[in-house]
This record gives structure tokens, sequence and C-alpha cells, in this order.
């Protein structure tokens, strides 16, 4: 198993299947579970693999400024922050998840991440947004893309009533939007504008920073309670409507879960020098 776990270790080999076959050429049969318990005795885990994308030296350069500048935030001050984003959620399938094996280094390698593509298998477009009270109110888009006007519909209504449920005002809080075109196009910070929220401070968050954003692995606790259905939803009605249900179990411990690890966050990308985290 010295050999396998080397491999499995270096990136060469990826998963139990691909070590049961080497294992195999070398006259030893073992099953997928008996390579799994051995790995485990071996100090080896499985862990998600980050999904990533090639970020430029000048974004480099922003998100390791923007590290710099908020790492003396507190928990305290970070459960004032709205985080928000948009999912994909397919009707088949999952969004990609793959694996590596480690035996506790924290400073990410080449084969631990996986290049992030668009793509569209069948689904719908799920936005909403994450507070230290608990999950924010959430709209659904059947449709393919969302554009600035649709994006504004969005803010009047599940972030307005976000704020309203927990009774916030736009002052008490400091929302948070990645730098797709849709959020910061023209419209879009005028609504802001008109309605309160400080522009200057959303339009802060650093560009490629998903690692930054704990709403992702809000996404991700999501998703998997989603596949936990015995049967796949056969229309997008049905996933909208699965989708609705096991959003709203979302708890407002598993929110300041994720919310309280920004300064670990904030911690890794400086240690990184704004290259790939474990987040």
């Amino acid at each position: 198993m010295s050999l396998v776990s080397r491999g499995l270790r270096s990136g060469a080999l990826d998963n139990p299947r691909a070590a049961q076959e080497i294992l195999r050429l070398m006259g030893h049969d073992m099953s997928i579970n008996g390579i799994r318990k051995s790995l485990r005795r071996n100090g080896l885990k499985s862990r998600r693999k980050v999904k990533t994308n090639s970020v430029s030296k000048t974004n480099k350069r922003l998100r390791l400024a923007w590290a710099k500048k908020h790492r003396h935030l507190t928990i305290a001050d970070w459960r004032r922050w709205v985080f928000s984003d948009e999912t994909r959620i397919n009707l088949w399938g999952s969004d990609g998840n793959s694996f590596y094996w480690t035996n506790g280094g924290r400073i990410m390698q080449s084969y631990q991440v996986k290049s992030q593509l668009q793509g569209n298998d069948g689904g719908v477009m799920f936005w909403s947004c994450i507070t230290a009270e608990g999950p924010g109110y959430g709209t659904t888009i059947i449709e393919d893309a969302i554009n600035s006007g649709l994006y504004v519909d969005i803010s009047k209504t599940s972030l307005n009533d976000t704020l309203e449920h927990f009774g916030k005002t736009p002052s008490d809080v400091r929302f948070q939007q990645d730098r797709a075109t849709p959020h910061t196009s023209g419209i879009t910070k005028q609504w802001f504008t008109d309605n309160g929220l400080n522009l200057d401070e959303i339009m802060d968050w650093p560009p490629q920073s998903p690692d930054l954003n704990p709403i992702e692995h809000v996404w991700h606790l999501l998703k998997l309670r989603l596949n936990k259905y015995p049967t796949r939803p056969s229309t997008k009605e049905e996933l909208e409507r699965r989708t609705n249900i096991q959003w709203y179990k979302i708890t407002e411990k598993e929110c300041q879960k994720y919310i309280d690890s920004m300064p670990a966050r904030i911690k890794a990308v400086i240690k990184s020098k704004s290259g790939s985290t474990h987040y």
C-alpha cells in the first residue's frame, strides 16, 4: 500500500478505484472498502476539490490587498455582513464535485483544485444570501442567465424582504456581492444608492474570490441535501420546490459557522499569497 499511498498523496492517483487497479496489476486483490480503510489507517483522508478559476496577476494583487485590509475585522464585525450569490442547481447529476486524498497539508497543490467551467445541464439558477441570523429569502430563476433588470428585481424583493424579516435597515448591514456584470451595471449601482446601501463598500469585493464567500459552503450543503432525495426531479418546477424546501431548512447555526470562518479565510489568502486556498 505504500506505493498507492504515495501515488494518492502526489495526485498521480486520484481515487480508490485507480488504486485498486494498480494493486490488481501487482497481484493483490482488495475491495474498494478495504482500500479506503487501509488508506485511513495510513493517515489519508479524502477531501472535495476546491473549484477555482485562473486568477490574473492583477486580480491576485487585488485579492491580497483586500485580505490585508480586512484582516483585523472581528467575528462580530463579520456577523453584520450579508453574503449573497447565485448558484446553478442541475436537474441531472451533481455540480461536478471531485475529490483528492491528503494527510493534512494546508498549502493547496495543483492537483487538489479543479478548474471551474460554465455549463448548462438543465436546471435552475438560485439567488439568495446568508446572514448571521439565518438564510435570506431566495429567488429561483428558470432562465439561463441573469441580466441587470432581473438582478434589480431580485434585490427589490428577496434582498429587501430579508432585511425586513430580520429587522435590519440598509445602514445596519454590509451587503456583499461578487463582480458579475449585472451586479456592477449602472442601473444596479443606482438602485443600491437610491435604497441606502453603501455603494463603495459593495463594489469593494475582490474579483475572482469565491473562496472568500462563506455562502459557497452553504450552497454545497444545500446540494448535498438535494442529492439525498431517492429520486431525481423530473421538471424544473419540482427542482424549484425541493430547492426552496431545503434552503429554508438551513439553520442560523450553520450560517454562523461559515460566516465565522472569515478570519481564517483571509488568513489563508494571505498565507497563499492570493493563490488557491482550501476554502
